[in-house]
């Protein structure tokens, strides 16, 4: 590979611009200048990891406030690493039986509403989760031992018993509370901790722009130091969870740039001034336009709410998404933004010019949209109502379901069975092509199931796309995160 060879182009790996804030499918965020020469600093040294988390664990107090601090492989092991310090402490009896946690206090309070995806990393050690809703639901739940209670930052507002009551509850029982607010800027004093919360999660690789794998832990000094004792390198559950020396000193250089370097006037301004360039672009386009959402709640970055005329442009937001990362320059949009007629920019990652390129692009596909003919409509060959017996093969396994469908002209709608998973189950026909979609929750999040397929001699059979996704983030990316099967049924005789 020669040196100045774009090593994701000598993979065949197209770049993109990133209009869709720091989701890890899409790369985090860009490492800052001083992140990237730290890390390569560090890298020419060797040194002790105990002695150099411990020195770390405490500039991360005087750079946040916090009590202690630990550095993770991300805030997802953060989370796991969190609660395996909550179940086990450093007990070596405790620690080498995780997640087999029989004879332990295993139960984690989380409110209904604050599920999502990661709280797998609490299950993952082993830990039953305990929804609750009110008052009444949390005196019930501890009615048995708990082991700790977990909260989402961005959902806590909508819960109706706050971290405060939480705390003041639970904390006089010995229960400790931890927040993952992976997804929001980090503040000195975490306002989380000031609130009550005994543990805090962040990413080191979203806003931060510290190495991409990283996470933090902060919080009480007991609690963060007994999740380093669950992690890598000690022999522990959290073993897989290593964090590397450099990852280390790139999110120590990371928090002293945010907390001592950082421009923030400017930074805001160049977010209002990129959405303006891009938005005048568009409003060229006639019945098209964009409009400034401003930041609410813990979100703190602006962003850019496209909508056009449906019969002006007859695309939908999904597919102009499509549109921009086929074309050049690359973009990349929110998916889960993408509606019928619009969708949303979001220009924290944006560098310099790029906004005019995003601007200039969304304009031309919008161009394209109106002068294409519209798609054919093609009425059902076919009748396919009845009962099917469905399988799906993965690149391991598969699995048998037994399909009852109703037709009404061109919509599909019904149920499906299947061990472990069952729910509704809608779809369409395009004269001999068909589209089912098969859903069900588990946990925190919604399994999903998008067959595409046609029907020949009376046997249907295609692709199917597999995935699950939270009530945060349920856009195509993640309802097809996991990958592609094949799919096949023939008629229930």
């Amino acid at each position: 590979m020669e040196r100045n060879t774009n090593p994701y182009l000598a993979l065949g790996v197209r770049p993109f611009i990133n209009c869709c804030s720091v989701r890890t499918m899409h790369g985090g965020s860009l490492m800052l200048p001083q992140v990237r020469a730290a890390v390569a600093e560090a890298s020419r040294w060797f040194v002790n990891l105990d002695e150099l988390m411990e020195a770390a664990g405490r500039r991360l107090a005087e750079l946040t406030g916090a009590e202690w601090g630990l550095v993770t492989c991300g805030s997802a092991a953060a989370v796991a690493l969190g609660t395996a310090a909550c179940v086990a402490g450093n007990d070596p009896v405790k620690m080498l039986r995780l997640p087999f946690t029989d004879d332990m206090v295993n139960r984690v309070i989380i409110p209904k509403s604050q599920r999502f995806a990661y709280d797998q990393s609490v299950r993952m050690i082993g830990c039953r989760i305990v929804e609750i809703d009110t008052r009444a639901d949390l005196d019930a739940a501890l009615a048995e031992p708990v082991a700790m209670v977990v909260l989402l930052g961005k959902q806590e507002h909508l819960t109706e018993v706050r971290l405060e009551e939480i705390a003041a509850i639970v904390k006089p029982r010995g229960i400790p509370i931890m927040v993952d607010a992976a997804s929001e800027h980090i503040e000195r004093p975490s306002p989380w901790l000031v609130r009550g919360a005994d543990l805090v999660v962040y990413s080191g690789g979203k806003f931060l722009r510290g190495p991409q794998t990283s996470g933090l832990l902060l919080g009480s000094k007991p609690l963060v130091e007994a999740a380093w004792r669950n992690a890598s390198p000690h022999q522990a559950l959290g073993r897989p969870m290593k964090v590397s020396k450099e990852d280390v000193i790139g999110v120590l250089t990371a928090l002293e740039y945010w907390f001592e370097e950082r421009d923030q006037p400017a930074e805001k301004q160049k977010w209002y001034d990129d959405l303006a360039v891009i938005a005048e672009r568009v409003a060229k386009m006639p019945r098209a336009k964009g409009e400034v959402v401003e930041p609410e709640g813990v979100d703190l970055v602006p962003r850019l709410r496209l909508a056009w005329d449906r019969w002006e442009y007859p695309i939908d937001g999904l597919a102009l998404r499509q549109h921009l990362l086929e074309g050049e320059p690359r973009i990349m949009l929110d998916d889960n933004s993408a509606t019928a007629d619009g969708i949303t920019i979001d220009p924290f990652q944006l560098e310099p010019g790029e906004a005019a390129q995003v601007g200039d692009r969304i304009a031309a596909v919008l161009r394209e949209a109106h002068s294409a003919s519209p798609e054919p409509h093609h009425p059902p060959a076919v009748e396919i109502a009845g009962d099917w017996q469905l399988r799906v093969d993965f690149l391991q396994g598969s699995r048998d379901h037994r399909l009852e469908l109703v037709q009404r002209g061109p919509e599909l709608a019904g149920h499906q069975r299947s061990m472990q998973f069952e729910g509704p189950v809608s779809g369409r026909l395009s004269g001999e092509l068909v589209q089912l979609s098969f859903t069900s929750r588990y946990e925190g999040s919604t399994i999903c199931y998008f067959l595409d397929g046609e029907i020949r001699d009376g046997e249907m059979r295609g692709t199917a796309l597999l995935g699950a996704a939270s009530d945060q983030n349920h856009g195509i990316v993640n309802r097809s995160q996991f990958g592609a099967g094949s799919w096949q049924a023939s008629r229930v005789t």
